[in-house]
């Protein structure tokens, strides 16, 4: 009787294991942020790549918040549509912002398709990380 439990048990739980691995679905696309230091500017860029064999309708919005080092704060916001084929990258928003010792900043990028958020994707930045960086 024991060994039979134990067995069933061994089954239904495998069972569960093997079907869960199925669950996770592909992201039909990757969102990107990505930003470049020049002297006293920050170019930010929102990047989009379509991951399926569709062409995709998607909307997107960019919001960035900055803090300087006299607690000011900035923002930011820029939306819109695009259309990426099947596997195209695509840039859907750059911005510039003044960056000076002491800012810190987060942007944040939504990509929705057909009202459905697809995709989130946050940077979070300050100058002493970004200094650092580039003395390394």
């Amino acid at each position: 009787m024991n060994r039979s439990f134990s067995a069933l048990v061994f089954f239904f739980f495998s069972g569960i294991f093997v079907f869960g691995q199925g669950l996770a679905k592909k992201v039909p696309v990757d969102g990107q942020i990505l930003y470049e230091v020049k002297g006293d500017k920050l170019k930010i860029e929102a990047h989009c790549e379509n991951q399926t064999d569709k062409r995709l309708s998607l909307t997107y919005k960019l919001s960035i918040e900055q803090h300087d080092s006299n607690n000011n704060t900035v923002s930011n916001s820029q939306g819109g549509k695009k259309e990426l084929e099947a596997m195209e990258s695509k840039t859907l928003s750059s911005t510039s912002v003044s960056w000076r010792k002491g800012s810190s900043l987060r942007a944040t990028l939504k990509i929705y398709h057909k009202k459905k958020l697809l995709d989130t994707v946050i940077l979070d930045l300050s100058s002493d990380s970004i200094e650092e960086k580039s003395e390394k």
